[in-house]
């Protein structure tokens, strides 16, 4: 398997792994917030799934098909609602839902030939591979995982 697309589907099975390890904390501590002015444990993993969606319902399918890409959500407002949703919903259903989702989306990107990782996509005025869209967005993850890993310790 190509080095790049080998490292993005373990860094997606290291972290449905990892919030499957979740289960397993007391809920108050996945309520409490993550610091002063920040959301809990359990916002930050439910603003995941939203945007997982949004990458396999919105950039996967258009981005090797030469067709412009939708607009993207506000972020602003796709996290406040999730965050939302999150604070009021099971904690149960909401770490199902981020690990269903993210599944799906490991699915889609294991069906990526290789010899589309590394050809140049234009998304807005960027233009990258498609190994370093994904490279961003497992950035923004293992930020967040290590925010929640402090809060653990």
């Amino acid at each position: 398997m190509l080095k790049e697309k080998s490292e993005i589907v373990a860094h997606n099975q290291n972290f449905i792994t990892f919030i499957h390890s979740l289960k397993s904390v007391d809920e108050n501590l996945l309520r409490r917030p993550i610091g002063e002015g920040k959301w809990s444990i359990i916002e930050v993993v439910g603003h995941f799934y939203p945007w997982d969606e949004f990458v396999l319902q919105q950039r996967i399918p258009y981005l090797f098909s030469g067709k412009h890409l939708p607009k993207a959500p506000g972020i602003d407002e796709l996290n406040d609602q999730s965050s939302l949703k999150a604070r009021t919903e099971d904690v149960e259903n909401t770490l199902k839902k981020c690990i269903d989702v993210r599944q799906d989306l490991l699915s889609q990107i294991k069906q990526i030939p290789e010899n589309d990782w590394l050809i140049s996509i234009q998304i807005g005025q960027s233009t990258l591979t498609f190994y370093e869209y994904l490279k961003g967005l497992t950035e923004h993850d293992l930020h967040h995982i290590n925010q929640i890993k402090k809060v653990l310790e």
